[in-house]
C-alpha cells in the first residue's frame, strides 16, 4: 500500500521534477505539467506494469491521469494510486 508521505511533499514536485516509484507490481510516476497555454498547472500521474522504467515502457501501457496542481489533489494522490493497484490484475 503506498502512503502518502511516501509521495515527498508537494515543494518537491514544484521544482518539475519527477518522482517515481513502484508497489507490488506497478510501477508509477508523477511529475508537475506546466501549462504551455497559460493555463493552470497540473499533476500527472502515471501508471503502468512492471518491469520496464516509464521510458522504456509503451505509452499504449501507461495510464495517465491529469488534476489540478494542488495542495488538496495532491493529498488524494496516495488513494488514487491504490485505487487503481487494486482494481487491477497487477503480477
Amino acid at each position: 500500500m503506498i502512503e502518502q508521505k511516501q509521495l515527498l511533499s508537494i515543494n518537491y514536485y514544484k521544482k518539475g521534477k519527477p518522482f517515481t516509484g513502484s508497489d507490488r507490481g506497478m510501477r508509477f510516476r508523477i511529475v508537475k505539467e506546466a501549462d504551455s497555454e497559460g493555463g493552470e498547472d497540473c499533476f500527472l500521474i502515471s501508471v503502468w506494469e512492471e518491469p520496464y522504467c516509464f521510458e522504456a515502457t509503451p505509452r499504449e501501457e501507461i495510464i495517465d491521469k491529469r488534476v489540478p496542481f494542488t495542495e488538496e489533489e495532491f493529498e488524494r494522490i496516495a488513494v488514487y494510486l491504490n485505487e487503481i493497484r487494486e482494481s487491477r490484475a497487477w503480477p
